[in-house]
């Protein structure tokens, strides 16, 4: 129950109960034509972006660190005749990115983080000394520390000096790249006013790169050092993960996908179709009347297009959602498992047919009400401890088994397997009607415990006496030629003493004669009960022959063994055996015992227990003998 076609349709009651979700992840790469088959999109993977973001940002610091030492304008800027990137600038880009770099790589040590903060705090020193400059007016020496802008350069106002925007963005940045997932609020806040000022002296450039706007303030950003500020922006809110305000036009989702395309095009067309104008302005082409117009037809004609694809595409994917609705409908309708879906509590959402079929439940009956309802009471405490361990915890359900109520009352072995949503919020199960298996395996349990009964009474009749319950002479027999092993396997200074001793119940032959067999049996009963209640355990007890009984003490010498024959020899003096007459009768035994020698050979050692036997027997009987 637990094979591949049993997982198969929990999966496929998890998909299908959530269609819509489904064609949210399903979906994302569908063109404009709503007949062709939709090709999933992975997800943007922005784990590594901070660690991109800050190698480029000290890639741009160092070129331009180069077009300052070879005095090359078109390494200073990226664009010919335009603003360079002043050195303080492109010391401050090649810091932090560098510390950006340390302190997003998990393989980093402490060291390693403490330098990345340090290079950070190197940025925010020097924005904040130039940001100092500009307030007080005092000239500390730093805007031309390194390099002296030369003569008719293309500079800011101050020469050597960054933008006062370039400062603003700069410190923000750094800020931003120390606090990291400590405060994403104020993270966002910051690398937001970096990517606005980036954006912006974009913009300039595009619009008069040698007029600064009144968007950024008197003096423009180089356009290198906006490009080097958008990706550090960029770098510092893919830090925060989850909190990153982009994060959710990362996913494979097709609402991703449709807020990706939305957004370049926002981006994109309102800032080509101004340019377009300007530069047919500045070209003489049309004037300002007809220039505005022609942006706004183009604009409203380039939305109009996007929007109508845009419309074509989700029209593709509600014709899918609505296909796989009716899959899922009709894979609830046939399926002959028990589908279900529950909420967090516990509680039914949906079921299909096969409830009613299997268990004679409507659908509408069950709806809302707890799971537990409906459980047979004997299963109901460990059904509650399964279900907070699956909906509190998330664990799943492997091929759980317990009994639920039919709908005319009698119960019913449900085996489930069920697995949370992502979200924690719903549960996907599927129930299997295991009844008649379970009754199967409790007849196959039966039969092998009354199998196993019979082995254990065979078992124990071919060892032992039926008679007494003492072992035969049989496995004395192999039970003694496995103790002698082990013992020849030790050391002789090793082995422990060891004493045999036999018994012999006195006129047996006479009692048998004079009372009969019955009572014979009731006397080699009872003794036997003496020597079962005398003994060790570890001690081996057995019935050696008609009236003899025989024992092996390990770890016992031969007065031990005398001394315990004699107790058992009196206790049997002392016993009242009834056996049916008008009184009572006595009985008695004679023993004889023997210290094994050092190799352990019993039978020598029951040859001389046997002599001393005799011994007693001729010694007027009821007596031990031994060494």
């Amino acid at each position: 129950m637990g094979g591949p076609g049993w997982r198969a349709s929990l999966n496929d009651i998890q998909v299908l109960a959530t269609a819509q979700d489904l064609m949210t992840t399903r979906l994302l790469s569908v063109t404009s034509r709503p007949s062709v088959s939709a090709i999933p999109a992975p997800p943007l993977n922005l784990s590594r972006l901070p660690v991109w973001a800050g190698l480029l940002s000290m890639g741009i610091g160092l070129i331009v660190l180069l077009g300052w030492v070879g005095d090359i304008d078109m390494l200073k800027s990226m664009v010919p005749g335009v603003l360079t990137m002043k050195v303080n600038a492109a010391v401050c880009f090649g810091s932090v990115g560098a510390g950006l770099v340390l302190l997003s790589r998990t393989s980093v040590g402490p060291a390693g983080r403490r330098i990345g903060v340090a290079l950070v705090w190197v940025t925010i020193a020097i924005a904040s000394i130039t940001g100092a400059e500009y307030l007080t007016g005092i000239d500390v020496g730093l805007d031309q520390l390194l390099f002296r802008e030369p003569l008719g350069g293309v500079g800011s106002v101050i020469p050597g000096r960054m933008a006062p925007a370039t400062v603003i963005g700069l410190a923000s940045l750094g800020l931003a790249v120390l606090l990291g997932r400590r405060a994403p609020r104020i993270v966002i806040t910051l690398s937001v006013v970096a990517l606005s000022l980036s954006y912006l002296n974009i913009l300039d450039l595009l619009f008069d790169a040698d007029v600064p706007t009144f968007l950024v303030g008197y003096t423009q950003m180089a356009t290198n050092t906006a490009v080097a500020m958008g990706i550090l922006g960029v770098g510092a809110l893919a830090r925060l993960g989850a909190a990153n305000p982009f994060a959710p036009l990362a996913d494979g989702s097709s609402t991703a996908v449709l807020l990706r395309r939305l957004l370049v095009v926002s981006v994109t067309v309102v800032v080509a179709m101004a340019w377009l104008r300007l530069e047919g302005q500045r070209g003489g082409l049309y004037d300002t009347s007809f220039g505005t117009s022609l942006m706004v037809v183009g604009i409203t004609l380039l939305n109009t297009f996007a929007i109508v694809r845009s419309a074509r595409w989700a029209a593709g994917l509600e014709m899918k959602r609505q296909a796989l609705e009716l899959e899922r409908d009709r894979f609830f309708e046939l399926s002959l498992d028990l589908l279900a879906v529950f909420d967090a509590d516990g509680r039914f959402r949906r079921v299909n047919r096969a409830w009613e079929v299997t268990l004679g439940y409507p659908a509408g009956e069950l709806i809302g009400r707890p799971l537990f309802d409906l459980i047979h009471p004997d299963d109901l405490e460990r059904t509650v401890a399964a279900a907070q361990l699956h909906f509190g915890d998330g664990e799943r359900v492997e091929a759980f088994q317990n009994r639920y109520r039919h709908h005319d009352g009698s119960y019913r072995w449900l085996e489930w397997m069920s697995r949370m949503a992502p979200d924690n919020s719903i549960a996907f199960s599927v129930a299997r009607d295991v009844t008649e298996r379970k009754h199967a395996e409790d007849r196959r349990a039966k039969r092998q415990r009354v199998l196993e009964t019979r082995n254990e009474t065979l078992s124990k009749r071919a060892v032992r006496d039926p008679l007494t319950g003492l072992y035969n002479r049989r496995h004395f027999d192999t039970a003694v030629a496995r103790l002698e092993r082990r013992w020849r396997r030790l050391p002789v200074v090793e082995r422990p003493p060891v004493s045999v001793v036999l018994f012999d119940l006195d006129d047996f032959g006479n009692l048998n004669k004079l009372h009969g067999h019955q009572a014979g049996d009731t006397v080699l009963r009872l003794f036997a009960e003496i020597l079962k209640k005398r003994f060790r355990e570890n001690d081996l007890v057995a019935r050696y022959g008609g009236e003899e009984f025989v024992a092996i003490l390990e770890g016992a010498t031969s007065a031990d063994a005398v001394r315990i024959a004699e107790d058992i020899r009196a206790s049997l003096e002392r016993a009242s055996i009834d056996i049916g007459t008008d009184s009572p009768i006595r009985v008695t035994v004679s023993a004889g015992c023997a210290q094994l020698s050092d190799d352990g050979d019993v039978s020598a050692g029951l040859s001389v227990a046997d002599v001393w036997l005799a011994q007693a027997k001729r010694g007027g009987r009821n007596q031990v003998v031994g060494l």
